[in-house]
């Protein structure tokens, strides 16, 4: 599971963030891989999400208009049914009395026990009735039929009887009154023939009127109510206060028709609000009709489909996410890849045109030192031969055996410049056999001095039946040399350097180069062949020499790898191809790994 995630964290890290090339910075063309990965992420990824985040918007936007639009027409129909309902049910009780009034001589109305029949026929026509009074203009009721005992009361300075006083009909708000029981009063003015005008006033129950108002609702999340012009209301609310108490949501402007409109009540909950303002063709009321839905329990469905499609589009959105980061990851790596060869073979190329111009130089101080070299040794051995023709200087050892010193350093002398020469002709790739044995004795012969001045034992093994290899002699001559410099460089006096050949299979050879010196921590191991690390002392050492080492034996084909532990030692293992081909050309990246 771990190798799995780190192969997908690998796919979309990109490679300029694991590696580090420090040195190459000033070949590359583009020198901000981060900004122009990051930007191109960001660019790809608008142009991908932004069409499909508008897009859901905007349909978010269109199912909400529709669904809203559908709520907002619902309500309306359920607010104008209900309207009618209400209308209905007091036009009927209010054109009932109104008959009656009309219709029945001012003697019989009078009459209790008249009365008392006209509202036992009424409760059997329209029912919701509870009594019938008659009340004179001086606002004293002569005549009462019903369960309470009212007769005689003076209902001068009540409300509805000052309003009655001023229309033909009334109706007034639900209220307690002289029974202390929720009722509402409607009433009918009549004149008389003498002029004077008597108001049949009935009291009707609420009870079936909230019955009526309740067979609207539609559901839990539905309520609906009366409320009079001053929001108090009028019948039970399920939400928004008790019977006699002040709506808690705001009172909607006047309107002579249905309306619905979205609104917030006092919890902060959306919802649909439906009113209309009841006023029957013979008279106004002041009952206000309120529809109110809770939105979110009329919109489960659409919530649904919503966190679904929500689910939908952040799933989209991730998959592009990812994809279009793993499409710039791979494109900028294939840049940066390329511009990283580039960058490479320009370094190798200076690289090898300063050593190509050390080479030059130490050609010409090579050959500007045989000169003098050849002068010394022919004097010297002229100065021998005069020397050796007179008996008195023939006995002299001791002169003679400076003579050979002078002698024997001049052909030092001599055979280092020739191995100086040798080392440049590096700089002309020519494959040829070469025999191990004397490629590594070429290159001891520069550290013997040393060797035996610090007491350092050098043992070499070259198997007789190691093949001889075809390869690029200098090149790997500047190998070894760097290798057995390292080595010489890493051990104290009387230590021990060994080197060994052996064959691996019928195509490769190795040679394994082991001091017993200082050693490195593992920490460096992954980081020596790294362009400019060491861990010499400042100014003792650059850091390429192990670097070039591993770019020539990439460059031979062949690899290198490295051993070491603190205080025991290392061990550097070289391993070569016996045959390589001519196509080996300059513009190889040798730090390809």
């Amino acid at each position: 599971m771990i190798d799995r995630f780190r192969k997908a964290f690998g796919a979309i890290r990109p490679e300029f963030y694991r590696q580090k090339h420090k040195h190459l910075d000033h070949y590359f063309t583009f020198t901000n891989y981060r900004k122009i990965w990051a930007i191109s992420i960001l660019v790809m990824g608008t142009a991908a999400l932004v069409p499909l985040i508008v897009v859901t918007m905007i349909h978010y936007r269109l199912i909400q208009e529709s669904v809203d639009s559908e709520l907002i027409l619902r309500t309306e129909r359920v607010a104008s049914n209900a309207r009618r309902a209400v209308t209905f049910f007091l036009e009927e009780r209010l054109n009932a009395l109104r008959f009656t009034v009309n219709e029945i001589g001012y003697d019989q109305l009078t009459n209790p026990d008249h009365l008392a029949e006209i509202l036992r026929n009424l409760k059997l026509g329209f029912g919701g009735l509870t009594d019938l009074s008659v009340i004179a203009q001086t606002g004293i009721q002569v005549a009462y039929a019903g369960p309470f005992k009212l007769e005689g009361k003076n209902y001068s300075n009540q409300a509805w009887f000052v309003e009655c006083q001023k229309a033909d009909f009334y109706v007034s708000e639900i209220f307690r009154g002289y029974r202390d029981v929720p009722h509402i009063i409607i009433a009918v003015k009549s004149f008389r023939p003498d002029g004077s005008f008597i108001i049949l006033r009935a009291t009707l129950e609420t009870e079936r009127l909230i019955q009526s108002l309740s067979s609207y609702k539609t559901g839990e999340h539905a309520d609906i109510f009366l409320v009079n012009r001053s929001g108090i209301i009028q019948t039970p609310s399920n939400y928004y206060g008790d019977t006699f108490q002040k709506m808690s949501l705001p009172l909607p402007d006047f309107s002579p028709r249905t309306h619905a409109v979205m609104a917030t009540d006092s919890h902060m909950r959306s919802i649909v609000m439906g009113y209309a303002f009841i006023f029957p063709q013979v008279c106004d009321t002041p009952f206000i009709l309120m529809v109110i839905k809770q939105k979110a329990g009329m919109m489960k469905v659409w919530l649904q489909l919503r966190s679904n499609i929500n689910w939908f589009v952040g799933f989209g959105i991730m998959v592009i996410t990812v994809v279009v980061t793993i499409t710039c990851t791979f494109m900028v790596n294939k840049l940066y890849l390329a511009d990283k060869s580039k960058a490479e073979t320009m370094a190798l190329m200076e690289q090898s045109n300063q050593l190509a111009s050390i080479g030059q130089l130490a050609a010409g101080v090579a050959h500007e030192i045989n000169n003098p070299l050849a002068l010394i040794n022919e004097t010297a051995g002229y100065v021998k031969d005069m020397f050796m023709i007179k008996e008195h200087y023939r006995q002299d050892e001791e002169l003679l055996e400076n003579i050979d010193y002078i002698l024997e350093a001049v052909e030092r002398c001599g055979t280092i410049t020739r191995q100086l020469l040798g080392f440049t002709r590096k700089f002309d790739v020519k494959i040829q056999k070469i025999k191990l044995h004397d490629v590594i004795s070429d290159v001891l012969i520069f550290h013997h001095k040393e060797a035996e001045y610090r007491n350092i034992k050098v043992y070499v093994d070259v198997p007789e039946d190691i093949p001889e290899i075809e390869t690029d002699r200098g090149k790997l001559q500047q190998i070894l040399l760097n290798l057995v410099n390292n080595a010489f460089q890493a051990v104290d006096t009387g230590c021990i350097l060994d080197i060994h050949a052996s064959a691996q299979g019928s195509d490769k050879v190795s040679i394994t180069i082991s001091d017993n010196g200082c050693g490195m921590p593992p920490e460096n191991l992954t980081k020596i062949f790294e362009p400019f690390f060491t861990t010499k002392e400042r100014g003792k050492g650059t850091g390429l020499g192990l670097t070039i080492t591993y770019g020539l034996v990439r460059k031979l084909h062949g690899d290198i790898s490295v051993e070491s532990k603190e205080n025991v030692g290392t061990t550097f293992i070289i391993t070569l191809p016996v045959r390589i081909q001519e196509e080996v050309r300059e513009h190889e990246n040798p730090f390809g790994r």
